[in-house]
């Protein structure tokens, strides 16, 4: 039976600021270089046979320390990028709301908008299933590196559960940074913003630090 563990990956640079970096190239902080450790020691005897990212360097250095430890190349894939946030990428919410007020009001009231310049959820959630419908066709365990959006949106099409909005509205939490969602051919939903790997390991020199639910981390 095929499977993939999703990803998010580690604190990246504007991550601590809640700005929406989207398809910006940012790349992890510390912390998250800790994180990545940590997510490569909980999956390098999990039987992994291949990795796949997003092309966003936040991912391809989240993915590195697992990538080294088990001997495989990563695949970059476009389709696992994280929205596109148009002209609002690199703004804190409060910048998005002073400069497109309406939008913005829609937007945590639930909708799927359209960002100047940039994508919806619904456009996000085509392409992430897309990537995940080709992998789960295939056999063996798959690894992907995403962001905290396209994890939301792959958890509930496995789950069946309907977000048809701003995803970070509907019924399911936000992710974490460097937190595993696993989901088997079906597709079924086995688990979902596990951070199990980060709370227990011990002397782990980086603590857990949790992301604070908002509209902003992607």
């Amino acid at each position: 039976m095929s499977s993939i563990v999703l990803v998010r990956h580690g604190e990246a640079e504007g991550n601590q600021h809640h700005r929406l970096i989207g398809w910006s190239d940012v790349p992890l902080t510390p912390v998250g270089h800790r994180q990545a450790e940590l997510v490569a020691t909980r999956l390098s005897e999990a039987g992994v046979d291949r990795i796949v990212t997003s092309d966003l360097r936040r991912t391809v250095e989240t993915a590195r320390p697992l990538a080294q430890a088990i001997g495989l190349e990563p695949l970059a894939d476009p389709r696992l990028r994280e929205i596109d946030n148009g002209d609002w990428t690199g703004l804190t919410p409060a910048e998005v709301a002073v400069g497109w007020p309406e939008i913005w009001q829609a937007y945590v009231s639930g909708a799927d908008v359209d960002r100047p310049g940039g994508e919806r959820w619904a456009d996000v959630r085509s392409r992430v299933v897309e990537a995940l419908e080709e992998h789960l066709a295939g056999e063996g365990l798959t690894v992907m590196f995403s962001h905290g959006g396209p994890l939301v949106l792959a958890a509930s099409w496995a789950s069946g559960v309907s977000v048809s909005g701003n995803v970070f509205r509907g019924p399911l939490a936000a992710v974490e940074n460097a937190s595993l969602c696993t989901i088997v051919a079906g597709p079924r939903l086995l688990g979902y913003n596990d951070v199990g790997h980060l709370r227990a390991v011990p002397h782990a020199d980086v603590p857990y630090a949790p992301v604070a639910e908002d509209d902003s981390p992607h």
